[in-house]
């Protein structure tokens, strides 16, 4: 009991009440009431409301320094679009009912829906250069990208209605600057930090992991607000007050290979207590901002299948039961595409192996058959072949073990990949007839 409520302090700190729905502008030299009303003011509100809100009794002289504590819905602003980075697999975007069509930079606006179908992705860059990644099986509304004219600070709100959402948020300055991110129960706020935020819809719970930096938690009315530092999580539902606990560490992978060559890509984490299942992204840069295939795993092997040629990324995180995703490290490796697999049948005229394999380039192979052992000695070691078989007649029988090498050169790269060594028993035809 000791050690819970020690966690629970580690983590939290009760938030202050919320403050009014305002931002503070402090008035500067040359400012007078009718060009801070006709250039910030929304038509309704104009110089003699904000007089009267400042407590002011000179209308022509507002003392320089005076803090003005002024209503959001007092200021104009402008609506300042997102830009679309990069997206993979099946992405739908709408605005008012009304598709918009998919194309790298292509400018998002405010209400615009984003939905991604399995292993697909979106990433968003905001006019402050924040970035929000939207993963697989996931609906997203942008709902306001905003900056109010009068400071310059942002405005932005954006829901998470069903999925997940990761972002990386440019700190907020000035400080009266807000970014929140809403689902159905939640609220989160942040200043400048890195967090993900989910909503599962058939639980209805929903849930914040802050990666680095300090985000609000709350009801999305902003009730029982909480601070959430690095490395902690919380969730929420409903019908329960939110439940706070340490995200689980980032686990390693198991000797990951620097080139993949098979057709599917492959990782194996390893076991790590508290993890129910393990999550691993690929992207083509270290930012993880153009994603470009994700799996979830009980046990943390993966194998990903059509990863394309390149430089690439790796990053995996850790489940708990909670549902709360823990915090990930990434690898770098090379994919190059150059599988090879074989077959061996029989005959009338001796044993005749095949292979194929998927690549691209000019392919050679190499053909190699050991008595006995995977390490026994080459009876027969065949180089630069450009033919997908070979045929061995004659084979004395015994036990013998062999495999496939491939040269690929594609783009003045050579890139060799073997299979196992597989296992061929022969039979001695005259311990037969001597029976």
């Amino acid at each position: 009991m000791f050690l819970a409520g020690a966690l629970w302090a580690a983590a939290v700190t009760p938030a202050p009440a919320p403050p009014p729905d305002t931002v503070i502008y402090v008035v500067r030299r040359g400012d007078t009431l009718d060009r801070l009303s006709q250039s910030f003011l929304v038509p309704e509100r104009r110089w003699r409301a904000l007089l009267k809100l400042a407590g002011i009794r000179n209308p022509r002289r507002l003392p320089v320094g005076r803090p003005l504590t002024i209503p959001r819905d007092w200021l104009r602003y402008k609506v300042e679009p997102a830009r679309l980075a990069s997206y993979r697999g099946t992405v739908s975007l709408s605005m008012a009912g009304r598709p918009v069509p998919l194309a790298a930079g292509s400018v998002i606006g405010e209400n615009t829906d984003v939905a991604t179908a399995a292993n697909s992705f979106v990433t968003l860059i905001l006019a402050d250069r924040s970035q929000v990644v939207i993963p697989s099986q996931s609906r997203v509304r942008i709902r306001e990208l905003r900056r109010i004219l009068l400071t310059g600070a942002i405005d932005y709100r954006i829901e998470v209605q069903k999925g997940r959402l990761e972002t990386k948020v440019t700190p907020v300055d000035p400080p009266s600057g807000r970014y929140r991110i809403r689902t159905p129960i939640s609220m989160t706020a942040v200043r400048g930090t890195e967090f993900r935020v989910s909503f599962e819809a058939e639980r209805d719970v929903a849930a914040t992991e802050v990666l680095t930096g300090r985000v609000g938690f709350s009801g999305p009315d902003g009730s029982g607000a909480l601070e959430l530092d690095r490395s902690f999580g919380a969730t929420l539902d409903s019908a329960s007050p939110p439940r706070i606990e340490k995200l689980l560490a980032a686990p390693d992978l198991d000797e990951p290979p620097p080139v993949q060559t098979r057709y599917a890509v492959e990782f194996r984490a390893r076991k790590l207590d508290g993890a129910i299942r393990y999550r691993a992204v690929i992207a083509t840069d270290a930012g993880f901002i153009d994603n470009v295939a994700e799996q979830f795993s009980d046990d943390g092997v993966f194998a990903l299948n059509d990863i394309p040629n390149g430089n690439l990324f790796v990053r995996v995180s850790a489940v708990a039961p909670s549902g709360l995703e823990g915090l990930a490290q990434a690898y770098s490796f090379r994919r190059r595409l150059a599988s090879i697999h074989g077959s061996v049948e029989t005959g009338e005229d001796g044993y005749r192996f095949r292979w194929s394999g998927a690549g691209g380039g000019v392919r050679r192979y190499r053909f190699q058959l050991m008595r006995d052992t995977p390490q026994g000695s080459l009876m027969v070691d065949e180089v630069a072949l450009a033919r997908d078989a070979l045929t061995l007649r004659r084979l004395p029988g015994g036990v013998y073990y062999w495999r496939v090498g491939l040269i690929q050169i594609e783009d003045g790269e050579a890139t060799e990949s073997w299979t196992d060594p597989e296992k061929l028993t022969i039979t001695d035809p005259t311990r037969s007839r001597k029976r």
